[in-house]
């Protein structure tokens, strides 16, 4: 299959759009995806900077390289008449970061989206280390960083034990699980001083069935216990 037909259709974009974009002929597009004509490295190397692209994916692609295309993310672009095509780049006039921080009327693409969601996580993944692992590990021994990986360790598993068990439960019953899962989430920063009482939402007896501001309290005294007594635990251990 020849790659760069593949691609100008994968961007949404006609030969004599493409060819517009290039400074080129329409026919010239046309015979270099019909292979009548060999496609110029200059051309090649011009097609990688439009794109966002290696320059051998203009050349003749196979069904793996295909698929690869498939999955890798697209970013909109828009044409000055209103024609919308993507590109392999992130566009520079359409800037944007967190998720988090993004405007609730603003709309992405899907694979925009996908970039955003993959950003966020990497983010709450930076925000956890940082919990985890302190900044200054000058003092730090062996031991500390096993006790500090193994607390990580069981941080992760336990959230994706509870999101396999969630799966497993009825449709009508899975936002009850979510709801539980969220409050074990809120009690656990609660104990670990990530956010304060005051932070978590306060409930009137008008309100819908969900967080319970009370059990969250009581849950993260539960684990400011055990968080203690293993600290004692292992305080006693290296004394000995």
């Amino acid at each position: 299959m020849n790659g760069l037909s593949f691609i100008r259709r994968r961007c949404n974009l006609s030969q004599g759009q493409l060819a517009e974009k290039l400074g080129v002929t329409r026919q010239a597009i046309n015979l270099w995806e019909n292979r009548r004509e060999p496609l110029p490295k200059a051309r090649k190397e011009q097609l990688s900077r439009f794109f966002g692209l290696e320059p051998e994916l203009f050349d003749e692609i196979n069904q793996e390289q295909k698929d690869a295309l498939l999955h890798r993310p697209c970013f909109m672009y828009r044409d000055d008449d209103g024609h919308d095509y993507f590109l392999f780049r992130e566009n520079p006039l359409k800037p944007f970061g967190c998720l988090l921080n993004g405007k609730a009327d603003q709309s992405f693409t899907q694979d925009e989206q996908m970039i955003l969601d993959r950003r966020e996580l990497e983010e709450m993944l930076d925000i956890l280390r940082e919990a985890v692992f302190p900044k200054d590990r000058s003092r730090w021994t062996a031991w500390d960083s096993n006790v500090a990986m193994n607390r990580m360790r069981c941080i992760l598993g336990g959230m994706t034990d509870a999101l396999e068990a969630i799966q497993k439960h009825p449709k009508d019953r899975k936002m009850d699980c979510f709801y539980l899962m969220m409050q074990v989430e809120l009690a656990l920063a609660l104990a670990l001083g990530g956010i304060e009482k005051d932070d978590l939402p306060h409930q009137t007896e008008n309100d819908q069935p969900g967080l319970d501001t009370q059990s969250i309290i009581s849950l993260a005294d539960e684990f400011q216990r055990w968080l203690r007594k293993r600290a004692e635990e292992a305080d006693s251990f290296l004394a000995k």
